[in-house]
């Protein structure tokens, strides 16, 4: 009877280990199911928001794609447009080089006495020292002012695109009477384009007077010839830009 007893004891001994055995494996188990399952979850969420971030890469790599095509037909539209400038200003005569060679050319009488011609911020410049036009505190033009801008008045109309501004400019020695450096720059100015007006019959649309008086000096105004060198006329040539973009816009 013990031995019965001892023999059923030892064998439920053996089952409730084994039962308890099954049990740790089974818990080991449903833990790393659990893990396995939240890092399927992350990847999951990974995934998708890889897949949206790659939604995001389409859609810009299209908007940018399309902006670089717009920016290729812009620049090709500019180019046609510089290339149609080129072919206008060559038609309307107003080609500054052109302009430049002739004024050069025709001026070379007066060179010796100081005239000048240069190219300065897109416009042609001559610079006629006062003596051409005026005597001094005057602003009467005299004979040789009068050769000088028949030749303006010949380039003006030969260019006929092209605008032209007077500037007078005076030194720094002050002036006797009613009159400042002010007006007799000014009326200089003004003497110059109504003798181009009403002697050589350029439209006066055509032309500005400016007066800048003692304050565009190229020369030291402390001595004699700096002086004589900041008395002068400067007449401008300007393409009149603006027909050939109207021609443009057409």
């Amino acid at each position: 009877m013990k031995k019965r007893i001892y023999i059923i004891a030892l064998t439920a001994g053996t089952i409730l280990l084994a039962s308890c055995g099954t049990s740790k494996k089974l818990e080991t188990a449903n833990t790393e199911n659990t893990r396995l399952q939240k890092m399927v979850a992350e990847q999951s969420q990974t995934i998708a928001s890889n897949e949206k971030l790659i939604g995001q890469l389409k859609t810009e790599n299209a908007v940018y794609g399309k902006e670089a095509a717009d920016c290729r037909q812009i620049k090709d539209a500019v180019a046609q447009k510089f290339e149609t400038l080129n072919k206008n200003l060559a038609a309307q005569g107003t080609s500054l080089e052109e302009i430049r060679s002739h004024v050069a050319e025709s001026i070379t009488n007066f060179q010796d006495a100081g005239a000048t011609v240069d190219y300065k911020n897109g416009m042609i410049h001559i610079t006629l020292d006062d003596k051409f036009f005026f005597k001094a505190g005057s602003a009467t033009i005299g004979v040789k002012g009068r050769e000088a801008l028949n030749i303006v008045a010949d380039v003006m109309r030969k260019y006929p695109g092209v605008q032209t501004i007077i500037v007078g400019n005076t030194d720094n020695t002050e002036m006797k009477g009613n009159i400042d450096n002010w007006t007799l720059s000014t009326e200089r100015a003004n003497a110059v384009v109504r003798v181009l007006e009403l002697s050589y019959y350029v439209d006066p649309k055509r032309l500005t007077a400016a007066g800048r008086s003692m304050y565009n000096p190229v020369g030291d105004n402390s001595t004699a010839d700096g002086k004589a060198r900041n008395r002068r006329i400067e007449i401008i040539f300007n393409p009149d830009l603006s027909r050939i973009w109207n021609l443009l816009e057409k």
